[in-house]
């Protein structure tokens, strides 16, 4: 027998309502429960990032992501109309250091590059996480079923919404103020005008 317990009284016929989980999506629901809300918050999707075990920085990068609370998979749970989670952007500039970005894994930098990876790096890195297509692609659902189409349509927006982000970000790389610029103005190096100062021996 099924019976529910309630602290209030309730009028027999009145309709009750029963919460479901705040933090889960409407992929979760969909499969837990067999519905789906029209909460626009329900909408999220989650972006598996993972460090590459081919990676020949793998080590390095592991461990900076250890020190940050994160592992060599990262879950994000990205929701509809709300910014991106904090830690996903460094993350994934981690994901993309390589070539001559790869001395800030140095273990001379190990306890302050997550706040260098906090702002853009430099324009090779910023590109490649801009471009990560892995973050976009995804199987069409089933169009058979109204509840796997009400997840799929909350999933493409934020879909839609990461990709805008990006594309957004990628517009404003030659803005940006990257890790050597930065660095040259606290060793008091440039100029009021922007211009590297060279030091006459």
């Amino acid at each position: 027998m099924f019976s529910l317990r309630t602290p209030v009284d309730v009028k027999s016929g009145e309709q009750i309502y029963i919460q479901y989980d705040l933090d889960k999506s409407n992929a979760e629901l969909a499969l837990d429960y067999g519905f789906i809300e029209s909460n626009p918050y329900r909408d999220s999707y989650t972006i598996t990032l993972e460090i590459s075990e081919s990676d020949p920085f793998y080590g390095d990068k592991l461990d900076i992501a250890e020190l940050n609370g994160l592992g060599e998979t990262a879950y994000f749970d990205v929701v509809l109309n709300e910014p991106l989670p904090p830690q996903m952007i460094p993350y994934l500039r981690l994901l993309c250091i390589g070539g001559t970005d790869a001395f800030i894994l140095e273990a001379l930098f190990r306890n302050s590059v997550w706040g260098h990876l906090e702002l853009p790096l430099s324009p090779d890195n910023e590109e490649s996480i801009c471009q990560d297509e892995e973050l976009v692609k995804r199987e069409k659902l089933s169009s058979r079923l109204k509840v796997a189409i009400g997840v799929r349509v909350g999933e493409k927006k934020v879909l839609q919404q990461i990709d805008d982000i990006f594309k957004q970000r990628e517009e404003e790389l030659d803005g940006l103020e990257y890790y050597q610029e930065r660095r040259l103005k606290d060793l008091g190096l440039v100029s009021d005008n922007g211009e590297i100062i060279f030091w006459e021996s």
